[in-house]
């Protein structure tokens, strides 16, 4: 059910191409103007790195270059200092990656800012005016109550007895059928069903049947997907256009996923965990908001959304980047074994059941999640819209109801920042007399930062390193030979073909997991 981009041009080929000969003609003629006018050299502009054609400014480039986005975007920031001015016909649009202007963004003019109405009035299609579409105020009051549900003592200790039982009891059946049956599994599907497994039990207390070990279709994964690929090109084109284009499959999927939310919420029973949407209502009941139906419901949606993409990205290219790096897995599998090794009552029947404390002892294992999230962000780029004029730190202008873009993506790329290895994957980096040291948020911009940096990142963190201690202490992955992996473009970083994979049990040898 997921969008597929050459489909897509396709479509909006065959859609151009009924128009009369006599407009044919008056396009190609057109055409060819443009092509002589662009051939005669680049426009003259302090933007560098791509052809700016009459009155199409990037966007022939953008097209040929659109299987590998990320890495031109980010091309285009490291030849032009950090920061570029985007020439074309439109308002004018600015792309960034620079630390100082990203905590200008985010943080020291937060309040000129804002999300911007086309990026509000998407995102209200699918999830109303829960926070996604909200910023300011708004968004400062409802954050409060989701940040006071991550931080409480019954969310937390939920979390501690929840996600454990979630690994033994769904997460781990599906490795050991893969590996009995020497099976391929598309890693990317399995951190997906874990991921929105997740996000319901500890956003909603409810529990999916989404894990089994053959792993059958999930409408609702392939729904929710759909929809949101949908918003991502309502962002992109003209509301006209996007009606005729993808409305009505956009619809059909909304229709199916809150359908699902709304069977799904009214027949949960008692929640094993304290869940982030009871907390929040709770809260605001008892300041007097009371939320309708239809509030509660895109407040389920939203607090899904929020938990369950971020989570798939993340696994998905730790895995790739280990299973690529054997070093890298070496040393992860010693600070697994040495945690291991040093419990005072180790466990007979499940010696590689990892405790909470255990999980928070794993600094190596934390660095290499992190040096994965920061070469494959979750979300690759984020955009904000000005307010009113305004200068970025760099000394880019920045006007009225522009656009900027900070790409994510770009920012944990540029050698200005990470030094001459910034596109190696090298956990080292992030570990001082070996203990993980946190760098700040406009350098790591994974989780945003100022009002915005996201409530959830330690719950993500936890949920991450539990699937991987879990996963690599018992089994060893191993990549299908020249299955292509390449970057899906959309709203989150997902894999275009998946990520498929063999399964294989590691040794045991006196009572330590080997390879």
């Amino acid at each position: 059910m997921y969008f597929k981009f050459d489909e897509e041009m396709a479509i909006l080929a065959e859609i151009l191409g009924n128009g009369r000969t006599f407009l044919q003609l008056w396009c190609v003629g057109i055409t060819a103007v443009i092509l002589i006018w662009g051939l005669r050299g680049r426009t003259r502009s302090r933007f560098r790195g791509a052809t700016v054609w009459p009155l199409l400014g990037v966007l022939p480039s953008l097209l040929f270059n659109r299987r590998h986005l990320y890495n031109w975007v980010t091309h285009l920031v490291v030849v032009n200092g950090g920061t570029f001015r985007l020439p074309g016909p439109w308002k004018c649009r600015v792309f960034t990656a620079d630390p100082a202007n990203i905590e200008y963004l985010l943080k020291t003019r937060y309040a000129n800012f804002g999300k911007g109405e086309i990026f509000k009035d998407s995102f209200r299609l699918m999830f109303g005016d829960s926070i996604l579409a909200q910023d300011g105020e708004s968004f400062k009051r409802l954050s409060v109550p989701i940040a006071k549900a991550f931080s409480s003592p019954a969310f937390r200790d939920g979390m501690v007895v929840g996600l454990p039982a979630v690994m033994q009891q769904n997460l781990l059946p599906i490795f050991t059928h893969a590996c009995e049956k020497a099976a391929i599994i598309d890693l990317q599907d399995v951190f997906h069903r874990l991921a929105c497994h997740n996000a319901w039990l500890f956003g909603a207390g409810v529990e999916l049947d989404c894990l089994k070990p053959s792993l059958p279709k999930f409408p609702f994964i392939e729904a929710f997907g759909e929809a949101t690929q949908s918003i991502m090109f309502r962002l992109l084109m003209h509301p006209f256009c996007w009606k005729i284009l993808f409305e009505r499959r956009f619809l059909k999927a909304k229709d199916f996923v809150y359908g699902f939310s709304i069977q799904q919420w009214c027949s949960r029973g008692c929640s094993p965990v304290s869940d982030i949407a009871s907390a929040f209502l709770e809260y605001e009941g008892e300041r007097g908001r009371l939320y309708s139906d239809k509030r509660k419901y895109e407040l389920l949606v939203n607090l899904i959304f929020a938990g369950k993409d971020s989570i798939t990205a993340g696994l998905t290219w730790f895995f790739w980047l280990v299973a690529k790096h054997p070093l890298v897995e070496a040393h992860i599998l010693a600070e697994l074994r040495q945690i291991v090794k040093q419990r005072q009552s180790p466990d007979d029947q499940n010696p590689f059941s990892f405790s909470f404390e255990e999980i928070k002892e794993m600094d190596y294992l934390h660095s290499a999640v992190t040096e994965s999230l920061r070469l494959y962000p979750p979300v690759p780029i984020e955009s904000t819209v000005s307010a009113e004029d305004d200068v970025l730190p760099d000394g880019t202008p920045v006007e009225k109801g522009a656009q900027v873009f900070y790409s994510i993506y770009s920012s944990g790329r540029l050698e200005s920042v990470w030094g001459e290895d910034c596109v190696e994957f090298k956990p080292e980096r992030w570990m001082k007399n070996g203990r993980f040291v946190r760098q700040s948020d406009s350098k790591f911009v994974v989780f945003n930062g100022g009002p915005r940096r996201c409530t959830g990142m330690e719950f993500a963190y936890w949920q991450m390193k539990w699937a991987a201690a879990s996963v690599l202490i018992r089994y060893s992955i191993k990549m299908v030979d020249k299955h292509p992996v390449i970057p899906k473009y959309g709203l989150s970083l997902f894999m275009k073909y998946g990520l498929l994979a063999t399964v294989h049990q590691r040794e045991i040898v006196d009572g330590e997991s080997s390879k």
